[in-house]
C-alpha cells in the first residue's frame, strides 16, 4: 500500500472511535457475522484473532475468521462495517534457492477454495516484507480503508498488521471479522515470518494486547 495513505490513515485512526456491532445475518448464504473491535488496551494479532474467533460460538455454530468468497458476500460484510479489518485469509510464503520470496499460495482458513478475490489495485504486493518498515511478510488478509479513486478492497498485511514509523508503531487494523458458518477449521501452517521487535518494541506492543474485553 502506498506510504501516503498509511500516513492518512494513521491520521484517521487518531481521530476516531469506533463502537461494537451486533452479530448479523446474510439471508443469501445463511452465514451471521459479528465484527469486533480492538480498544486502546486490547489488541491482537492475526493469529490471536484467529484462535479468538476459532472460540466463539452463536446458534450451535463455532465462529471462525471470515472467509470471502463471493461478490455478495464481499459486499454484505464491507456494508456492515468490514473495513479496516483483519479476514480469514493467509499466504505461505517461501524462499527459493536464490533467497528471494515467493508468495500468492493465499489460502482460507476453512480450506475453501481460495477463487474469488477483490484485492486493491497493485496488491497483494508484500510492501517492504523484510526491510525495518515490515520486519515480517505480509501474508495476512485484510479489509483496506475507504479511498476515493482506489478500486477493490483487499490488502495484504503482516501478524500485527503495523509498520515501524521511525520508533513507533502504526497498526493498520481497527479488528476483526468472525463467521459463523457450517464450514470445518482446517489445521492453519503459520505464515513464513514473525514479527520481530527489539525488547522495547516487544513490551509497549505486548502491554497493548492485555484481554480486557470480554
Amino acid at each position: 500500500m502506498a506510504h501516503f495513505y498509511r500516513i492518512a490513515l494513521a491520521f484517521s485512526l487518531s481521530m476516531t472511535s469506533f463502537s461494537s456491532y451486533a452479530i448479523v445475518f446474510n439471508p443469501d448464504n445463511g452465514h451471521y457475522y459479528q465484527m469486533v473491535d480492538f480498544t486502546s488496551d486490547w489488541r491482537l494479532n492475526w493469529n490471536e484473532a484467529k484462535a479468538y474467533a476459532e472460540g466463539l460460538n452463536h446458534n450451535g455454530r463455532t465462529g471462525h475468521l471470515a472467509t470471502i468468497t463471493s461478490q455478495q458476500e464481499d459486499d454484505f460484510v464491507w456494508g456492515n462495517g468490514g473495513e479496516g479489518r483483519f479476514l480469514g485469509g493467509f499466504d505461505i510464503s517461501s524462499q527459493d534457492t536464490s533467497g528471494n520470496w515467493v508468495h500468492n499460495a493465499w489460502q482460507w482458513v476453512t480450506g475453501e477454495t481460495f477463487t474469488f478475490t477483490n484485492w486493491l489495485t497493485g496488491e497483494p504486493s508484500h510492501w517492504q516484507d523484510g526491510s525495518e518498515l515490515t520486519p515480517n511478510n505480509e501474508d495476512y488478509l485484510m479489509y483496506w480503508w475507504a479511498n476515493e479513486g482506489l478500486t477493490g478492497r483487499w490488502n495484504d498485511t503482516n501478524l500485527d498488521s503495523s509498520w515501524l514509523e521511525g520508533s513507533t508503531i502504526t497498526y493498520t487494523t481497527r479488528g476483526f471479522v468472525v463467521e459463523f458458518s457450517e464450514s470445518s477449521i482446517t489445521s492453519v501452517p503459520l505464515p513464513g515470518a514473525f514479527w520481530l521487535f527489539t525488547s522495547g518494541l516487544i513490551f509497549m506492543g505486548s502491554s497493548l494486547k492485555k484481554r480486557s474485553k470480554a
